[in-house]
């Protein structure tokens, strides 16, 4: 039971560092046109292991079938109705029609990225589930920690959810901007806990006005990053009407909303470089540590931007510009949270 206990702050790094990898294979997923990888969800064209050959997915005369599984015939997906071994024609009476929706293709790839990401997302939630139960044991002498606990355990459990409605829709709009709250939700709750659980006093001093200019940084952040969901989802339209070819097209076809992701974007370097300033103007090393880390990051951002206006919006860019600007986020709540904080302790 004390293993438990003491292995809390271990498990809540373990859940920050699974949180990061989702979020990056979700965007994989996204830019690899994947989230159809596997048509069914929990489960991937009915297996717990997903095919490695179209020919898994075809009809076979004389097989046997378990309820479930699925084939690809005339273009649409079946699912067998119950186990039974197939005869030499293919008999509808034994299969349905897959009633979720009418996605019927096999790409191997795609469908082993769909899959990694949800291997991913389930390490993540027994991650979770861990930390819930190791909580507990806190529940004497601090609250606080079950109960950002079981807010990681709940939106563990919608993105969850929400992953199944994605997939059972065929990926509905506005699933992005959903599913990108949600993930800085649960690394907001990550930190918190993590701090929760350092009994020592974090950083030299206390001071509440740079804290203020740390958390406008973080609430910019979060509309930016909400802004680039947007684009995404209209990179995503106009990829499709190209057919996934001419990347260089694509940036052409945007709306003003990439107009406002870049002019938003000079704003978030202005605040952004304002509390690296003030940080420095510390003298702490601590602060200099801080500040420099969260430099680093907008330098690197900048970098991917220039990257995706200029060369063609590389998938590799994509996912970690999207994956920077996350850590941006986490480092500066961070940040905010170490500035009002008091002996490990959120002050109020």
């Amino acid at each position: 039971m004390k293993f438990l206990q003491k292995s809390l702050p271990l498990l809540s790094r373990l859940t920050l560092i699974f949180t990061f990898l989702v979020i990056l294979a979700g965007s994989v997923v996204r830019v690899t046109q994947s989230g159809m990888g596997c048509p069914d969800w929990p489960k991937c064209f009915g297996y717990y292991i997903p095919p490695t050959d179209p020919d898994q997915v075809n009809f076979h005369p004389n097989q046997a079938y378990t309820k479930g599984m699925m084939v690809i015939v005339n273009d649409t997906l079946w699912r067998a109705k119950q186990d039974f071994s197939s005869t030499a024609a293919f008999d509808r009476t034994s299969w349905e029609k897959y009633p979720k929706h009418d996605y019927a293709d096999f790409i191997v790839y795609q469908t082993w990225v769909e899959y990694i990401n949800r291997l991913l997302g389930a390490l993540l939630g027994l991650f979770v589930l861990a930390v819930m139960v190791a909580s507990l044991f806190y529940w004497k002498t601090d609250k606080l920690i079950p109960f950002y606990s079981f807010i990681l355990l709940f939106l563990t459990g919608f993105q969850a959810w929400l992953g199944k409605l994605v997939v059972d829709g065929n990926l509905i709009p506005q699933s992005i901007s959903i599913h990108m709250l949600a993930a800085l939700l649960l690394l907001l709750f990550v930190q918190l806990l993590s701090h929760r659980l350092k009994p020592k006093l974090e950083a030299p001093s206390r001071t509440t006005s740079l804290a203020w200019i740390a958390l406008g940084a973080v609430f910019l952040t979060v509309v930016q990053v909400l802004i680039g969901t947007q684009v995404r989802e209209e990179i995503d339209v106009v990829a499709e009407q190209l057919g996934h070819q001419s990347r260089e097209l694509w940036i052409g076809g945007l709306s003003s909303i990439l107009t406002l992701h870049k002019a938003f974007s000079m704003v978030l370097v202005t605040i952004n470089g304002i509390l690296i300033y003030q940080l420095l103007q510390q003298k702490s090393a601590y602060r200099s540590k801080q500040a420099k880390v969260l430099g680093a990051f907008i330098a690197t951002e900048i970098i991917l931007g220039i990257v995706l206006n200029y060369f063609n919006i590389p998938q590799a860019g994509q996912s970690l510009h999207l994956l920077v600007s996350c850590l941006i986020f986490s480092v500066q709540f961070g940040i905010f949270i170490s500035l009002r904080q008091k002996r490990g302790v959120i002050s109020n």
